[in-house]
């Protein structure tokens, strides 16, 4: 995980419009998300759990700033194992080493219907063009770029279930803040256009485990087959039985 990436986004008029427009979604996202811990990785310059109504907020980051919890690399997270019920990933993914390891410990560290928020640039529009041939290349910042299509197979072979996902960010990525506002109106419309123009894509996931439940034995109902069980009567071979043994003894006292 690359700590320049803050710096990118603050001092290039695209990336502040890119951040701008993620975190309006995260905000509406994570108000909605409930439990006792949440977790960011990255992206130290800005606060994705502003409107969060957990009560404890843990931020990890590579670099020491004000809103540090913790240092530490996205791929090896020092949390107990079922401990946080909410982890925003703002494209971090794009920027480690193994992005499967960074799912696979956010997968550990989530309990049970935890819920799990990504973010990250599509290849396959004008911004992932322009990603691709230098832009944020001199920060050192991505590594690769992954499709949301191959985000939603890797979420699917650990265990979570996609929930909500959509497009964002439908503007040319021209670096100049006067015309990324004459294109406003392209965020609106690039919602019927089903991601087909979106240059990053947001995804939240819940992991979901199979519950394992305890068969326990119904008293209420005869753990036997009632051809099984013993009659409060005597059965009919008894009585017959029975008859035998009595006509006997009268066959005695006759003698």
């Amino acid at each position: 995980m690359q700590s320049s990436q803050a710096s990118t986004f603050d001092t290039t008029a695209l990336g502040h419009y890119i951040a701008q427009c993620e975190i309006a979604v995260y905000e509406q996202a994570v108000a909605n998300v409930f439990g006792f811990h949440a977790l960011q990785l990255g992206w130290p310059g800005y606060d994705l759990l502003a409107q969060c109504r957990i009560p404890y907020k843990h931020y990890l980051n590579t670099t020491l700033t004000t809103h540090t919890s913790m240092l530490c690399e996205s791929e090896f997270l020092p949390l107990a194992e079922t401990s946080v019920d909410l982890v925003c990933l703002p494209h971090i993914l794009e920027q480690c080493s193994d992005p499967q390891q960074a799912l696979r410990e956010a997968f550990r560290v989530l309990v049970p219907e935890g819920t799990l928020i990504l973010t990250g640039i599509s290849p396959l529009s004008c911004l992932g063009l322009r990603a691709s041939m230098g832009w944020f290349k001199q920060a050192g910042q991505f590594q690769r770029l992954f499709t949301a299509h191959r985000m939603r197979d890797w979420l699917n072979v650990l265990g979570f279930e996609v929930v909500q996902s959509h497009y964002l960010m439908h503007a040319f990525p021209l670096n100049d803040i006067g015309w990324l506002e004459r294109q406003s109106w392209l965020e609106k419309w690039g919602a019927r256009t089903y991601g087909m123009t979106g240059g990053v894509y947001f995804l939240m996931a819940k992991k979901r485990v199979l519950n394992v439940r305890l068969l326990k034995p119904d008293w209420k109902k005869a753990p036997l087959n009632p051809a099984l069980q013993v009659q409060k009567g005597r059965p009919r071979v008894q009585n017959r039985v029975q008859k035998q043994l009595e006509c006997a003894d009268v066959d005695r006292t006759l003698d």
